[in-house]
């Protein structure tokens, strides 16, 4: 049974756990930045997690590490930029209530902080390639949240994601 449970956490003590039960981890898709590092990018706070899951995986133990990931593919960059904007500028909103800090108030700030992969696949394989966690992934899922598309262009998100990233992912 252990080898079908994922731990989901946003620290190396609950990674820590998850290695030495022999659970999979799941990284989630975006996660509250330390104070004072509000553009801190978020391999730089996963990879310390997967580090730890990794020292304390017992021996034999295959690492199963899932990242979630925000993805919201268009034919069009601009197109992109505005479906996601609203549901981003909704999410920074959300952030700043629960009180994190959100930098600026732009959609490039938006997706840099909320940690939103958005536009057309070029500009997607691109941010996608800034993210080293993903090579250390043993799986990927991708959502649109919070960028909220319609039904219509999540679909096409989802056709250019496997069409088009997909094969430039490991």
């Amino acid at each position: 049974m252990a080898e079908r449970i994922w731990i989901a956490t946003f620290s190396a003590e609950g990674a820590i756990r998850a290695g030495q039960a022999g659970h999979g981890l799941m990284l989630s898709r975006t996660q509250p930045r330390p104070p004072g590092e509000p553009r801190l990018p978020l391999d730089a706070i996963q990879n310390p997690i997967i580090d730890a899951y990794l020292s304390a995986l017992p021996d034999g133990v295959a690492p199963r590490i899932l990242a979630s990931r925000t993805a919201f593919v268009a034919d069009s960059h601009a197109h992109a930029l505005q479906v996601a904007e609203p549901g981003l500028r909704k999410q920074a909103t959300q952030h700043r209530a629960a009180g994190h800090t959100i930098e600026g108030d732009s959609v490039t700030d938006y997706l840099q902080q909320l940690d939103a992969h958005v536009g057309d696949p070029e500009h997607v394989i691109a941010s996608l390639a800034q993210d080293s966690v993903l090579a250390r992934a043993t799986d990927i899922s991708f959502q649109v949240h919070s960028v909220e598309p319609s039904h219509r262009d999540t679909l096409r998100s989802i056709e250019l994601i496997a069409q088009h990233i997909a094969p430039h992912i490991r």
